[in-house]
């Protein structure tokens, strides 16, 4: 339990070509490579994936004929690239021109609609269009006119010009006005004026207006079946054609990865090498597959005993059936160091057990865990279920001991009186309760806190940072300074008589000694350690105080902040003490059940909600803080993803 042992493995191959190597271990999927070759190849020539470009263009292509399929898992059929290549290009240019006319057909469509709009405010003219355009000394304008302009015309009757009307629409008058052609600047410029909007005839329309939107009509008609074929490809690819080329693309995809692998293989003269990461489990399985490959070779280095943080191995976390939904609040914060202490058991229990207090009610928390399983693990398939089905558990539990069975505070009484008790041992809402909750959520913040504590010790000393263990805040310095505080507030605010708290002893060595250990913790830190300190005294004093005045505000703000626990399980009983007030209002049993129901339903959804955000921040700030340093890197092994695939 806690993170999976890894064992350095090096792999050497006689000739230059690693291709049968990299796809047995993207098979496998279980061989992450150092990073150190990709480094080094990175720093020379490095040739362009020549399978990268084509495989965007063929998945451009796929959407452009419509085909919404992924491309399948790939199956081992090979294909020429310069064959896949022609394929896509003649098919683009297909796409292309189709694309192109489509344009043309669409912006031709859009000047049919625009023109018939014109042409039927004018099919009462009988002249002829071109006759009219074909005027040497007149000039003439189509547009429409406002009504409240067209009733000032006869002001400008002294004007060399002739408005004349085809038809109104209610807000405008559609006409044309004739203007001889020395005249027409000045007119133009009146017409401005008077808000008048110009129509350009375009260059198709020719006759009476009825002729020339009879032929509009007929030549739109057109148009728009030409579009309705275009719109379709099976003109362009047919479904051989498609299935092709979503081979075509699955190939593509696998190519340029095993072409992307090649950056961690080291070219030697004659031969190659590739180093990386295997979990010890899977050595078994990668021994058998190399075993078949003529002067390929691999030598094992097991990690326990050498320095990891030197070489970086990843970090796969391995935990029990319990814990392990809870891998993806530790892989949310970070990844701990290989060979560091793995925080996923000490998350699962304490965020079930807090969840559970912060939510405690028989028949709500078996529900939440049926919902948890059943629809958002079984149905949707999302992790959160299983976190939800493990936290049900506390939830019922520590309903129990609320007494609290979907709101109702009394129905478990007789089992109480069954078992010897006379009453049930906690009554949340009463003045007795609220404090018992309140001081009971701060006792068990502070344990967790140093318990957090004592976990960041033994990590540190794992680690070999003795020195870090024993003066930082959240060392040894820290624990003693914090759990004196704690005994010292217990021993004045309930006057308990405690042997050795407040003596002068006491004072020196569990207050005054931590705190100057904290003070100059960093100094301490780097003498202890061998490291050279370059502050100067007036630096040491300075960062000391900010160092103290941080521990200082971490211990009361952090030991303060579990209030939240009590708190929240005091809004969940207030707030099932409105659904039942809401309830008792109703006028029949009918209703009464209805709004219990939805009640239920409503504070489940919502403090479900809160309360598993309001955990999660207990865990990240008040206790990840002090022990745990993310700074581990994901197992990530070579493998071949499909399309689409993260």
């Amino acid at each position: 339990m806690g993170m999976t042992q890894m064992t350095h493995i090096s792999i050497y191959g006689p000739g230059n070509n690693a291709r049968t190597v990299l796809e047995i271990l993207a098979k496998l999927a279980c061989f992450q490579p150092d990073e150190t070759a990709a480094d080094i190849n990175a720093v020379r020539q490095k040739q362009e994936n020549p399978y990268a470009p084509l495989l965007t263009q063929t998945l451009g292509l796929l959407q452009d004929l419509g085909e919404t399929r992924e491309p399948p898992a790939y199956t081992g059929t090979r294909f020429e690239l310069k064959d896949v290549s022609a394929e896509v290009e003649t098919l683009s240019a297909k796409v292309a021109e189709r694309g192109k006319r489509k344009a043309e057909i669409e912006a031709q469509l859009s000047t049919f609609e625009q023109t018939k709009a014109q042409l039927y405010h004018l099919t009462s003219l009988n002249a002829s269009m071109d006759e009219i355009f074909a005027c040497k000394y007149l000039k003439v304008r189509f547009g429409r006119l406002p009504k409240d302009s067209f009733v000032k015309l006869p002001y400008y009757a002294d004007k060399s010009f002739t408005f004349r009307e085809y038809d109104f629409d209610g807000e405008y008058y559609w006409g044309m006005y004739f203007v001889p052609e020395e005249s027409a600047a000045e007119v133009d410029a009146i017409f401005k004026a008077l808000y008048f909007e110009r129509v350009w005839m375009p260059d198709f329309v020719h006759g009476t207006p009825q002729d020339a939107l009879a032929q509009l009509l007929e030549d739109e008609a057109k148009d728009k079946a030409e579009l309705a074929e275009l719109t379709g490809a099976a003109q362009l690819a047919g479904p051989a054609e498609i299935e092709r080329l979503l081979a075509s693309a699955a190939w593509l995809n696998y190519e340029s990865q095993i072409f992307e692998m090649y950056k961690y293989v080291i070219q030697l003269e004659h031969s190659y090498y590739i180093s990386g990461f295997v979990p010890s489990e899977s050595l078994p399985v990668l021994r058998s597959a190399l075993k078949g490959l003529d002067g390929v070779e691999a030598t094992e280095e097991p990690l326990e005993g050498t320095d990891a943080a030197a070489v970086h191995p990843p970090v796969k976390l391995k935990n029990n059936f319990f814990a392990r939904p809870f891998e993806m609040f530790v892989e949310m914060y970070g990844l701990p160091s290989y060979g560091d202490l793995d925080p996923t058991p000490f998350v699962a229990l304490t965020y079930s057990i807090l969840f559970g207090a912060m939510f405690g009610d028989v028949g709500q928390g078996i529900v939440l865990g049926l919902v948890g399983y059943f629809i958002m693990y079984k149905k949707f398939k999302l992790g959160i279920g299983l976190v939800l089905t493990r936290c049900s558990v506390f939830s019922t539990l520590f309903g129990f001991i609320y007494g609290s069975v979907f709101g109702f505070e009394h129905v478990l009484d007789p089992m109480f009186h069954a078992l010897g008790f006379e009453e049930k041992p906690i009554e949340a809402l009463t003045p007795d309760g609220i404090i018992t909750l309140l001081l009971a959520s701060v006792a068990a913040g502070a344990l967790l806190i140093i318990v957090a504590m004592c976990t960041g010790v033994y990590s540190c000393v794992r680690r070999g940072e003795t020195a870090r263990a024993v003066f930082s805040a959240n060392g040894v310095a820290g624990i003693v300074f914090y759990f004196s505080l704690l005994i010292l507030l217990l021993k004045f605010a309930a006057g308990m008589a405690i042997p050795f708290v407040g003596t002068p002893l006491f004072y020196v060595l569990c207050l005054a000694l931590p705190f100057v250990c904290i003070y100059f913790s960093e100094p301490l830190t780097k003498k202890f350690s061998g490291e050279e300190n370059h502050e100067t005294v007036g630096e040491m004093l300075m960062n000391g105080f900010f160092e103290m005045f941080d521990a200082l505000l971490s211990f009361a703000s952090n030991t303060m902040s579990f209030l939240r626990v009590g708190g929240f399980t005091l809004a969940h009983a207030g707030m099932m003490t409105m659904v039942f007030t809401l309830a008792e209002m109703t006028p029949n049993v009918f209703f009464y059940a209805l709004v219990v129901i939805i009640g239920n339903a409503a504070v489940m959804g919502l403090e479900g909600l809160f309360v598993a955000i309001q955990v999660l921040r207990l865990e990240f700030y008040e206790m990840f803080s002090r022990f745990f340093e993310a700074d581990g890197e994901p197992f990530s092994p070579l493998r071949i993803r499909s399309i689409g695939q993260a």
